[in-house]
């Protein structure tokens, strides 16, 4: 299986990272295909221009690099987000991804009422960090997340099985936790097949 995983976090330092390190580690033990896509090593540029929005209903694209993305994606069998959630969603360069590489006739029809088109991935993982406890983001947040990537995004363009893990409280809790997490995520990459 080809993992194309894509990491959105400024510091490699992080427990971000951490959690990527460990991830790669339980899906290397099956052999798997690995492209990683970091975000922030590549300088993408999240911000949408006037020239690439006069182009956007079109399917076009200014910036070479989003062909790349878009080849990357088509070549994926499972999708992998990993990133802190900041002000309730994701940091902007994976927002910007999105908007830029996630394009019409691309990521989905452009029919009144779109349909997906990026079916032949089989899944998704999302692995996020919050400074807060996970029950509390999701009832006092209304589950953000859930609704504005997983089901407003991922499964919009064709994504079904999609698995979204967040480890909440991540700069309060033990390093012993922190450990508990990290043997977690090495075992639940290692059960994807």
């Amino acid at each position: 299986m080809r993992f194309h995983i894509i990491i959105d976090h400024p510091w490699c330092g992080s427990f971000n990272y951490a959690i990527l390190h460990s991830f790669i580690e339980g899906i290397e033990e099956n052999n798997h295909e690995i492209d990683l896509l970091d975000l922030n090593q590549e300088n993408f540029n999240p911000l949408m221009s006037e020239e690439e929005l006069a182009i956007y209903s079109q399917g076009k694209h200014i910036d070479p690099k989003i062909k790349e993305y878009q080849e990357r994606l088509i070549r994926c069998d499972h999708l992998v987000m990993i990133f802190p959630i900041w002000w309730m969603v994701m940091p902007a360069r994976l927002k910007g991804w999105m908007d830029k590489v996630l394009l019409p006739g691309f990521a989905f029809s452009t029919d009144q009422e779109p349909k997906p088109l990026l079916n032949h991935i089989s899944g998704a993982t999302v692995l996020t960090t919050t400074g807060v406890p996970d029950d509390f983001y999701r009832t006092e947040f209304n589950n953000a997340l859930e609704w504005v990537l997983c089901k407003g995004v991922l499964e919009f363009i064709g994504i079904k099985e999609i698995k979204w893990l967040n480890f909440g409280d991540t700069g309060f809790a033990s390093q012993t936790k922190h450990q508990e997490w990290l043997g977690f995520v090495k075992e639940y990459g290692r059960k994807l097949t």
